[in-house]
């Protein structure tokens, strides 16, 4: 082997070995970096003007946002159609509803000027049972049938007896039982004109 030629092997070796160093002393250097680097710090707090979540397909399936500043937490099936919505009234109370695959609402949990009030929906969106409480903060039942109209109610005179009413398709009162001060209960009849034609009681 002549000189020139040993000069070309050593260089080729000599690139090699700096090459290799170089690769060493990158790999170092990450190893160092990485080691004094301090784990991310989970925050305290989570500010966002809306928050989504999403299956595998993007489709939404719960948000939590704000309408006219009050807040609201929704869920959705696959399809998109809402099934709970959880927020507040548009006089600012709390409010939750359930409603079907169809977007109807079934059941509504909320509050009325005497507390809180549960009223439940057929498929037409038309009321069928309302639980809650009077203006005067008595406890209250009305069922209505399919059209809206009041058929039985179940609440408190003014003077804090328990009643039961009835009415008739047009929602005029048919029948009262009431329980009176004295302890004696009454009964009362009416035609659809609000006339009293039958009364059976203490007085």
């Amino acid at each position: 082997m002549d000189i020139e030629q040993r000069i070309s092997h050593l260089e080729r070796s000599n690139r090699r070995l700096r090459t290799g160093l170089l690769s060493l002393t990158i790999a170092i250097t990450t190893v160092l970096i990485v080691g004094q680097a301090k784990p991310e710090k989970v925050p305290d707090v989570i500010k966002a003007k809306e928050f989504q979540v999403v299956d595998d397909k993007g489709q939404e399936l719960v948000r939590m946002d704000a309408i006219s500043g009050l807040g609201f937490v929704t869920t959705y099936n696959s399809k998109g159609q809402r099934l709970v919505g959880l927020g507040a009234s548009v006089n600012g109370e709390g409010s939750v509803a359930t409603f079907n695959d169809k977007g109807q609402k079934l059941v509504g949990l909320g509050v009325t000027d005497g507390g809180g009030v549960v009223t439940t929906f057929n498929r037409k969106g038309q009321e069928l049972v309302e639980l809650g409480a009077t203006t005067d903060g008595e406890g209250a039942v009305d069922t209505f049938n399919g059209k809206g109209q009041k058929l039985v109610a179940l609440t408190a005179t003014v003077s804090g007896e328990g009643a039961v009413n009835t009415y008739n398709g047009k929602g005029q009162k048919l029948v009262t039982l009431t329980a009176l001060k004295n302890g004696g209960g009454a009964v009362a009849t009416f035609i659809g004109d609000g006339r009293e034609t039958g009364n059976i009681g203490n007085k």
